[in-house]
C-alpha cells in the first residue's frame, strides 16, 4: 500500500543561482506536487537534479511503480478486479445481488482502462438497463475497448453507428470498425458488412460476407444469403441452394425463415426438396456454429436483423 502522504527530499541545482535547493515531493492519492524550500547542508554524493518538473515526473512513476501496477493507485485494487466485484455483484439473491453496485463497479473499472469493463458498461447505456438510455455515452465506452482490439466492441461499435444510434448514420465508420472486427473472425460483424454491402447494391461483396457468416453458423446471415440466391444477386440463382441455408437457418433459431421456406418450395419439386433437406443436415453436420460452440447465444434479440448487444454475462464468450 503507498502511505496517504509520503515526502521525499531531492537536491536541485538553481538555474539561476549556484545555491542547491530543497524540494518536497509529497504524494497523495491520484496526485503528487513539489514544494520548494532553501537548504543549505547537504550530505555528499547526493545527486543533483536540475529540472524540478523532470524530477517530480520520476518520483511520480516510481509511487505508482511501488503497488505493481498503475491502475491500482489510490484504489486499493485494479481495474480486473472491481470489473470481478460488478460481475459478482450481477449475481445471487436479493440479499447479495445489487445492480447499482455492480454499475459502479464497472464504472470504476472502466476508467482505470479496463476494456471489458467499458464493453459492460456501454451495454448499459445502450440497453438502458440499470442507466438512463444514451447511445452517444455507450458508444464512447465501446470506442475505448475497440480501439484496445476488443472484436466484440469493434462489432458493438459498427453496429451502433449502422444502425444509425449517433447521428449523423456513417457508412464509412461503420464499415471501418466492423472490418476490425472480421479480421478476428466474428461471424456479427460479417453479417453487418453483408449489409452494407446490400445496401451499397454491392450484391457480390454481400454475398460473400453473408456466406462467411452464414458458414460460422449465423442464421440471420444464413438466410439472407439465401434471399440472393434466390434473387440472383452476386451470385448465380440456385433455388435449391437458398432452400438448403433457409432449412439450416430454421433449425438455427431464425423460425422467421418458415415463410420463405414455404415460397421456394413451391419452386421446388418434391425430389428437390427431399434431397434438400438431407443436404441440410449434412450441412448442420459439418457447419462451424462458432458462435454457438463459444456460448455466444441465448439473448433476447440475439437474431434480430440488426442484433442486439450481448448481456454481461455472455459477452466473455463473444471474443
Amino acid at each position: 500500500m503507498v502511505p496517504r502522504h509520503r515526502r521525499v527530499f531531492i537536491i536541485l541545482q538553481g538555474v539561476a543561482s549556484n545555491r542547491p535547493r530543497e524540494v518536497t515531493i509529497v504524494h497523495r492519492p491520484g496526485s503528487v506536487d513539489a514544494r520548494e524550500s532553501e537548504h543549505h547542508d547537504y550530505q555528499r554524493g547526493v545527486p543533483l537534479v536540475r529540472n524540478v518538473r523532470f524530477a517530480v515526473l520520476i518520483l511520480s512513476w516510481s509511487f505508482a511503480c511501488v503497488n505493481g501496477n498503475a491502475q491500482s493507485v489510490g484504489l486499493g485494487q485494479n481495474a480486473p478486479e472491481l470489473f470481478e466485484k460488478g460481475m459478482n455483484a450481477l449475481r445471487g439473491s436479493s440479499a447479495t445481488r445489487s445492480v447499482p453496485n455492480a454499475v459502479d463497479f464497472f464504472r470504476r473499472s472502466a476508467e482505470l482502462g479496463f476494456g471489458p469493463a467499458q464493453v459492460v458498461l456501454g451495454y448499459f447505456y445502450d440497453t438502458g438497463r440499470a442507466v438512463t438510455a444514451d447511445p452517444r455515452e455507450a458508444l464512447e465506452w465501446y470506442k475505448k475497448a475497440g480501439q484496445q482490439d476488443d472484436p466484440l466492441a469493434q462489432w458493438l461499435v459498427g453496429r451502433v453507428v449502422y444502425a444509425g444510434l449517433v447521428p449523423p448514420r456513417d457508412l464509412n465508420e461503420a464499415q471501418k470498425w466492423l472490418e476490425k472486427s472480421s479480421a478476428h473472425g466474428d461471424p456479427f460483424a460479417d453479417y453487418l458488412l453483408g449489409k452494407i454491402a446490400l445496401e451499397r447494391s454491392d450484391y457480390a461483396r454481400s454475398a460473400s460476407e453473408f456466406r462467411r457468416a452464414a458458414e460460422q453458423g449465423l442464421p440471420q446471415a444464413q438466410r439472407a444469403l439465401a434471399q440472393l440466391l434466390r434473387e440472383g444477386h452476386g451470385v448465380p440463382p440456385d433455388y435449391f441452394e437458398a432452400y438448403v441455408w433457409l432449412l439450416v437457418s430454421y433449425d438455427g433459431g431464425l423460425r422467421d425463415a418458415m415463410t420463405d421456406l414455404q415460397a421456394l418450395e413451391a419452386e421446388l419439386n418434391s425430389t428437390q426438396v427431399e434431397q434438400a433437406k438431407s443436404k441440410a443436415r449434412e450441412l448442420e453436420g459439418t457447419m462451424s456454429r462458432s458462435a454457438v460452440a463459444h456460448g455466444c447465444t441465448g439473448w433476447p434479440g440475439e437474431f434480430n436483423a440488426i442484433p442486439s448487444p450481448p448481456p454481461p454475462d455472455l459477452q466473455r464468450f463473444c471474443r
